[in-house]
């Protein structure tokens, strides 16, 4: 009898771990998104964001992180409706009013990047859901995209040096976004160079150096571009030209 029971208690337990196992199996943990801000607005030292909107005591951006024109700040928990609210440097007292306020939806496990354009006093921006492309090691690629920042501008082009006008991108428009394009990234080329230039006129309007290609990986030369992808934009505004500059970003933060 003892041994039927023992053998019957071993069933249970066994039964037991079985549909805790399936439980755990079945669990899905809930996930965010991945959100990246860029600071194209000329003119701002520095800016702040608030994911209350326009809600603060003036002592929220104390121990905010802060954005220098030019770069990005990168996020990864936040997820559902938000109200963003972008203040100026300048304007992070509880009374004053953001340059740029959003309300927008991040969806759990999308890749978001949010552009600001323009200046601080006529503030843009566009908003992209980014499919990021896999390199496959044995490929040595790399990808790369072009965007057009410049509030105001013309229609650009995009060029690798050494190639012909308009090789990458011919007639790219304010807020034009290129898809992302393969490029060798193996030991034979060391960099590209690429050069945005007004499609009329032919002006050189910045120019982007990708370096580092052939590094070997190693310690004391580490390759980050191979199997990695880029985006490259075309930053400023025709009403500020000091400010007009181009920046490169590595997706790579984002996943």
């Amino acid at each position: 009898m003892r041994r039927i029971h023992f053998i019957i208690f071993g069933a249970l337990l066994l039964s037991l771990a079985v549909c805790a196992c399936k439980k755990e199996l079945s669990f899905k943990p809930e996930g965010t998104s991945s959100f990246t801000i860029v600071n194209g607005l000329s003119g701002t030292d520095y800016l702040f964001t608030n994911f209350n909107g326009d809600k603060s005591n003036g002592q929220y951006y104390a121990n905010t992180a802060a954005m220098r024109y030019g770069n990005f700040l990168f996020f990864n928990s936040y997820t559902g409706q938000q109200d963003l609210g972008l203040y100026s440097a300048t304007d992070t007292n509880a009374n004053s009013k953001p340059v740029l306020r959003l309300r927008f939806n991040l969806e759990r496990n999308a890749v978001y990047t949010l552009f600001l354009s323009g200046t601080t006093q006529d503030a843009d921006y566009l908003m992209t859901n980014d499919q990021l492309p896999y390199h496959l090691p044995a490929d040595s690629t790399m990808g790369l995209r072009f965007i057009n920042l410049a509030k105001g501008s013309a229609p650009i082009t995009v060029n690798l040096v050494g190639k012909a006008f308009g090789s990458e991108e011919i007639g790219l428009p304010y807020k034009g976004v290129s898809a992302f394009k393969n490029y060798n990234a193996n030991s034979a080329i060391r960099s590209y160079t690429f050069e945005f230039r007004d499609k009329a006129s032919g002006t050189l309007l910045g120019s982007c150096l990708v370096d580092g290609i052939n590094n070997d990986g190693s310690v004391g030369s580490p390759n980050i571009r191979r199997n990695r992808n880029y985006t490259i934009v075309l930053l400023g505004s025709t009403v500020d030209q000091t400010g007009k500059r181009v920046m490169i970003i590595d997706e790579a933060v984002k996943i």
